[in-house]
């Protein structure tokens, strides 16, 4: 269930990442729901569920913006996966990793999309995308990171199945 569970909280991330989250922008920066969500899952379930939330929000989010499709799943991939593999699993409690992780997860994340957007012919320069977007994104984030991460770890543990012991 926990897998599935993100496709309406994720639709419902980049719909607000696309309206409300872009009002919030500090010169081209603003929070990233989307990317949030998925560094948040890939510390509590499994790379599995992790790689699906990865690419159902990037889908979703390329779907709402002008990049080409899979730009955003692409790098939200990466970032899944590199956080699953230095990390694996950590408790929902833990307050030391997951600003960790979204602060280069943030930079990789863009980077990545930059690096598309380039092969796609559209050229942004590097120090200037970095500076005027990625900066203020990596602020942003690292501030809503650990409520989200909260937030999230309550609902991993509600879609964990209960085991029943019989004595």
């Amino acid at each position: 269930m926990g897998r599935y569970i993100g496709i309406p909280i994720l639709a419902l991330a980049a719909i607000l990442n696309t309206t409300v989250m872009a009002e919030f922008r500090i010169g081209g920066g603003a929070p990233d729901l989307v990317l949030l969500l998925v560094v948040a899952w890939a510390l509590l379930a499994d790379l599995r569920a992790a790689m699906l939330w990865a690419v159902v929000g990037g889908v979703m989010q390329d779907s709402l913006s002008v990049a080409p499709l899979g730009t955003s799943a692409l790098g939200l991939v990466i970032v899944a996966w590199t956080a699953d593999t230095l990390f694996g699993q950590v408790h929902r409690h833990n307050i030391f990793i997951p600003p960790l992780v979204v602060i280069v997860g943030t930079v990789v994340y863009h980077l990545s999309m930059l690096f598309v957007l380039r092969l796609d012919g559209i050229t942004v320069p590097l120090v200037r995308g970095l500076s005027y977007v990625t900066f203020p994104t990596v602020i942003y984030n690292t501030l809503l990171i650990l409520p989200v991460f909260r937030l999230m770890g309550a609902l991993h543990m509600a879609s964990q199945p209960r085991r029943v012991r019989l004595e």
